[in-house]
């Protein structure tokens, strides 16, 4: 029996002649259609007009539809959302992480916040390699070359701020396990932020801490009574000080503390993603990457790299045919020279029982204590999201409604996207259509409009999300464009 909620309902009977009689733009039909927020989980129809969803029924007539779409067997839900992507850099990098608009878009993701990168970039990225997502973007705080001081005043972090909202930006990322601040600057970027309603992340780390559960008691007095993304808890929870057990129970802990202050992610991947730079003297420049040898044992060290390469523990990132991929051995070690070890790496560092542990956790009342599932990726192929979350599903650690409310809903919730994440009719019809058999995503479409299709990227472009300040940047840049206001969004929920 079909979940339906009284103002779907009331189109059966009476006035089902009526509402089958009108013409939609497209419509799917016989898929297992499921949005939550709605009581919607049947067989159904979706019908889809001028970019909005339009009806849900229990059969729409296909003349009533200029394109049909025959979805049996396969899941409808509403276009997942990643809170946590990477699609531009503030600086040259080993790969162009333009590609990742397409890599995202194969794994089923219609909107995505690129967190740590630069909108201007962003944006060129998107006209250049888009695939019709949307997406907003923060800037990474890197001294001396996005901010120009190491520790760097008020009002240079105020000055910062305001130009990156101009420029199209949410606002800003705190790199902790790369350009650390010292504690004081941290709390000093989250305050500034909040003044400003300008998103704030932290890849936690300071300059009296690492990336990892040190970094992440340092936290809370950073955040103060503020308000912060505290981005990939998975990140924190690897088992570098504790077992990772134990880290994922303080971690969680933590945020319940703080759920009045923070908005959290995680992601499923094992993979993550570092920077290979060594200096002069030949040791790891990065926090993360010196975690990521110590993990195994490796010295952290020019010799400790190249050897977790040819081992195959460690892998490079390299373009081919438009997507980026790993490899591993002595080709990644060639990429990482010719770089001069300024290179993309990853290493299969995140536990899965921390990612399990987190993706799954409740509170008492049955809300979710992390508030969503991200990928971390975009240009790192670890786009897995969906089909992760649907292995849980699967197992029966999650629900297909909660796994709808982890991916889409309260993304949506957290970025202030007030009309995705659900079906309601007028909503966005951005949707994703995953199949069950594989967990994996099939097709999906951005306001109505086919942006995958067999698991491959055919849109082109996408629409840029801007804050009310950023409005004259994404009229300029020739994209299309929204403006979004983040007093909607979950982090500045109740925000005085």
């Amino acid at each position: 029996m079909s979940k339906i909620p009284v103002h779907i309902a009331d189109y059966f009977g009476t006035e089902r002649a009526l509402v089958s009689a009108q013409q939609f733009d497209t419509v799917i039909k016989g898929a297992r259609v499921v949005d939550p927020t709605n009581s919607i989980d049947g067989t159904l129809d979706l019908g889809i007009r001028h970019g909005k969803v339009a009806q849900i029924s229990e059969h729409i007539a296909p003349e009533n539809a200029d394109d049909v779409i025959e979805a049996g067997g396969l899941i409808v839900m509403p276009g997942h959302i990643d809170t946590h992507a990477h699609l531009s850099s503030p600086f040259n990098t080993s790969v162009d992480r333009a590609f990742g608009h397409a890599m995202l878009v194969e794994s089923g993701t219609t909107t995505a916040i690129d967190l740590a990168g630069d909108p201007t970039a962003m944006s060129k990225g998107m006209l250049a390699r888009g695939a019709g997502m949307n997406v907003a973007s923060l800037m990474g705080l890197v001294p001396h070359s996005t901010i120009p001081e190491d520790d760097p005043r008020p009002n240079v972090l105020r000055d910062a701020i305001a130009d990156v909202k101009k420029r199209g930006g949410y606002g800003v990322k705190m790199l902790g396990g790369y350009h650390p601040f010292t504690p004081e600057v941290s709390s000093t970027v989250v305050k500034e932020a909040n003044e400003q309603l300008a998103w704030v992340a932290f890849h936690v780390g300071t300059k009296d801490s690492g990336s990892d559960m040190t970094g992440l008691r340092e936290v809370p007095e950073i955040t103060g009574n503020g308000r912060l993304h505290v981005a990939h808890i998975n990140s924190y929870t690897r088992g570098m000080i504790d077992e990772p057990h134990e880290e994922v129970r303080e971690a969680l802990a933590m945020i319940e503390s703080m759920k009045s202050n923070w908005i959290t992610e995680a992601y499923l991947a094992q993979a993550n993603g570092t920077n290979g730079k060594c200096d002069e003297e030949g040791n790891v420049v990065y926090n993360v990457a010196q975690n990521c040898l110590k993990a195994r044992g490796y010295p952290t060290t020019e010799a400790g790299v190249r050897q977790s390469l040819l081992d195959g523990y460690g892998s490079a990132l390299v373009e081919r045919g438009g997507r980026v991929v790993l490899v591993t051995g002595q080709e990644a070690v060639d990429i990482w020279e010719s770089k001069a070890t300024d290179a993309s790496l990853s290493y299969p560092v995140n536990p899965p029982t921390s990612a399990f542990s987190l993706a799954t956790a409740r509170y008492d009342d049955g809300s979710f204590v992390v508030d969503a599932i991200s990928t971390d990726g975009g240009s790192l192929p670890r786009n897995v999201a969906i089909e992760r979350t649907m292995a849980l599903v699967n197992f029966g650690a999650l629900s297909m409604d909660e796994a709808v409310m982890k991916l889409s809903y309260t993304p949506s919730r957290m970025l202030g996207l007030l009309n995705k994440g659900h079906f309601t009719e007028g909503a966005d019809a951005d949707v994703t259509i995953v199949n069950p058999a594989t967990g994996k995503a099939t097709m999906s479409l951005v306001a109505g409009e086919l942006i995958m299709l067999n698991g491959r990227a055919i849109g082109k472009g996408g629409t840029w999300l801007v804050l009310e300040d950023g409005k004259q940047a994404a009229e300029q840049s020739g994209l299309p464009y929204e403006v979004v206001n983040l007093e909607n969004s979950k982090l500045y929920a109740g925000w005085n």
